[in-house]
């Protein structure tokens, strides 16, 4: 059955404290109802200094998402891994990781904005040495037992539940992040379609004796999705907040940067509509788009984009888990 997904951002243009207050409490509330409705899976991501609202603290977030639902998993992608404090970055995952039952899944980035590294007093071009610090510390505190650490000597509690450690993964699209995921023995995160990278990524795992494990996003690309019965009137009434987020993000990502997330250069709702990152489809071209993708297929909701008004974003959900799910549900069963 293909995976279905939301993700939330909580970004706005304008982030009123009351309006943003309400996106908050409006998410919580979506992950609790898709979680009973058999949605698989809520994204979030990070960043600092976006003066918009953009997502700060998604293991706060996700936690608090979690604590609400029973089943339903929270993919973070990506932390960004040098800015954390990697004691506190233990600690925090663990406590979740046992309020959970394990169901929160993170990948660690580097980041790509200098500002964000200059806004929590860390060195941008000492990024990749802050990470490796950072998975080296985890990794050690999540054992439990005591081990250097700043000159003294610690152990941190409580342990995950999740053994040996929670479900982390490495996040990029260089070379080097495919052998920092070796070096620490640990999944690796595409956040575009590479084939190049995962093949270099298994090559160096066989010649470690690891087993790969790699998560790329699919070669169709799928995007991200607001249901909705008339996609043409959509676009014309609500695109504003699709073309909002696509000038902004997109706005950040660096010229060599790969991901599927970023629209780089959009002026106008058309160039964002032929990008396919941003996509209104029925629940019926939606069904339709995923048949023809067969086990990579997937889709993630983007219901509250860009300040999407909240009576708009409920349609979008409900559409999906009252009009798609039991599609899918049914096909599988019959199949």
């Amino acid at each position: 059955m293909p995976r279905t997904g939301v993700r939330f951002t909580f970004a706005l243009p304008e982030p009123d404290p009351v309006q943003q207050s309400q996106v908050f409490r409006t998410a919580i509330e979506m992950a609790r109802f898709a979680d009973a409705k058999g949605v698989d899976m809520i994204s979030l991501d990070e960043h600092h200094a976006s003066g918009f609202g953009w997502s700060s603290n998604p293991i706060l977030t996700g936690g608090m998402m979690l604590s609400n639902t029973e089943r339903i998993r929270v993919g973070v992608a990506a932390a960004l891994g040098p800015l954390w404090d990697p004691i506190r970055l233990a600690e925090d995952l663990a406590v979740v990781d046992q309020v959970s039952g394990g169901r929160m899944s993170v990948t660690f980035g580097l980041g790509y904005r200098p500002v964000e590294y200059a806004a929590l007093g860390r060195d941008y071009h000492q990024r990749g040495k802050l990470m490796d610090q950072m998975l080296e510390t985890l990794l050690k505190a999540w054992t439990g037992e005591p081990f250097e650490h700043n000159g003294d000597t610690v152990a941190i509690t409580p342990r995950p539940l999740t053994q040996p450690h929670p479900y982390i993964l490495v996040g990029g699209s260089a070379k080097a992040t495919a052998r920092r995921a070796v070096r620490f023995r640990l999944p690796l995160q595409i956040p575009d379609h590479i084939p190049e990278l995962k093949s270099y990524y298994e090559d160096l795992c066989r010649e470690e004796g690891i087993e790969p494990d790699v998560n790329m996003v699919a070669a169709h690309r799928p995007g991200m999705v607001i249901l909705h019965e008339d996609p043409e009137k959509a676009w014309a009434v609500l695109g504003k907040h699709l073309m909002w987020e696509a000038v902004e993000y997109g706005a950040w990502a660096a010229s060599d940067m790969k991901s599927v997330m970023h629209v780089r250069g959009v002026t106008d709702i058309e160039q964002v509509r032929a990008s396919g990152r941003y996509r209104v489809l029925t629940p019926d071209e939606l069904l339709d788009d995923l048949s023809q993708h067969g086990s990579e297929a997937s889709v993630t909701l983007h219901p509250l984009v860009g300040g999407m008004p909240i009576d708009e974003a409920w349609k979008s959900l409900h559409l999906l888990t009252d009009e798609v799910i039991p599609q899918l549900v049914g096909r599988r069963s019959t199949s």
